[in-house]
């Protein structure tokens, strides 16, 4: 027996399955900032029973990079983990939407830029003179105070 082999052959009832079609056939829709922001907000209202959902994405801005592209701004890279889990809702509802199964979305860190405070006499004076450059001529006039 040890060049025997077993295999084994499950029959099953038939299931629906969709048929494949092909991409180049599908009529794609031209995807648009305007409309990207509109399925966004739709995906959002047609998920409100998901409180999790809604509330990780809910304040979150959608931009368009190319027809098959979109970003999903976020503060910080501890979201992508996050929206990881409902990777395929999105994909799904989106491609569905669009009728573009290429459609995809990536998520992008946005820094804030932060003004920065002064402290330093030095960084006080600078601070000033940007927002008003005659504090130089008034330094050169008086160069024994310490502005």
């Amino acid at each position: 027996m040890p060049n025997a082999f077993f295999s084994s052959v499950s029959v099953s009832a038939p299931v629906n399955v969709e048929p494949v079609r092909s991409l180049e056939s599908v009529e794609v829709e031209q995807l648009t900032q305007e409309h990207l922001e509109a399925y966004w907000n739709q995906l959002l209202q047609e998920q409100a029973d998901d409180e999790k959902f809604v509330a990780l994405l809910a304040d979150k801005k959608v931009e368009l990079q190319n027809n098959n592209l979109f970003l999903i701004k976020v503060p910080n890279i501890y979201f992508d983990t996050l929206i990881r889990e409902f990777q395929d809702r999105i994909n799904s509802f989106f491609r569905k939407a669009t009728n573009n199964e290429a459609l995809q979305y990536k998520v992008a860190v946005e820094v804030l830029q932060r003004e920065s405070v002064a402290y330093m006499p030095r960084e006080k004076f600078d601070a000033m003179a940007q927002r008003n450059p005659a504090m130089y001529s008034l330094r050169k006039l008086f160069p024994d105070i310490d502005f």
